[in-house]
């Protein structure tokens, strides 16, 4: 049952990034999904009630897995046998799973719930961005805690954006040199 429900969801996730190249997610309808991703209407009804539901699930998606903090070996990456406590490892975890779904993030960025996409970002980047001030993975800068917290936030989104406009180019490791650089 759970191949069937994932073949779904994946099918909804490729047409939604389809449509979302195709027109601005104002105009979006649940048709035009529907007929992309040759779903039936009861079907996507029983998954989600609304587009923006959608977009949440695949905020929840991407992100859910890697700030649950349970590692197992996935198709593009191992880091099952990694500390969830290695910040350098737990970053990089995050930029495989964006990479992995590179099509449909670079589909979100472009539209206009590149904000809502961002702002679920920043708010489960959160709790991880105060670790790395509270345990001194972020050196020096005689900042105030929030200031730090927020700039390890808003460097990382920055980073999401600029990999989305080099293509993806850069491998999630080398990302992750760029962060550590930029928190420094």
């Amino acid at each position: 049952m759970h191949k069937k429900i994932n073949a779904t969801t994946e099918k909804i996730y490729n047409a939604f990034a389809e449509v979302l190249l195709e027109k601005a997610y104002a105009d979006v309808r649940i048709q035009d999904v529907l007929d992309k991703s040759g779903v039936a209407r009861s079907t996507f009804y029983a998954h989600y009630k609304t587009k923006e539901e959608l977009l949440k699930s695949i905020c929840s998606t991407i992100f859910g897995h890697v700030f649950s903090h349970s590692l197992a070996e996935e198709k593009s990456h191992d880091f099952s046998k990694s500390s969830i406590f290695d910040y350098k490892h737990f970053i990089t975890h995050i930029f495989y799973h964006l990479h992995d779904e590179k099509t449909l993030v670079h589909a979100i960025l472009l539209s206009q719930s590149k904000d809502t996409f961002l702002n679920y970002l920043r708010g489960e980047l959160a709790e991880f961005a105060t670790a790395c001030v509270e345990n001194n993975f972020v050196t020096g800068k005689n900042l105030p805690k929030s200031l730090k917290v927020n700039s390890i936030i808003e460097n990382f989104v920055l980073l999401v954006e600029y990999w989305d406009e080099t293509a993806f180019t850069d491998t999630p490791e080398r990302l992750t040199e760029y962060f550590l650089i930029m928190n420094e």
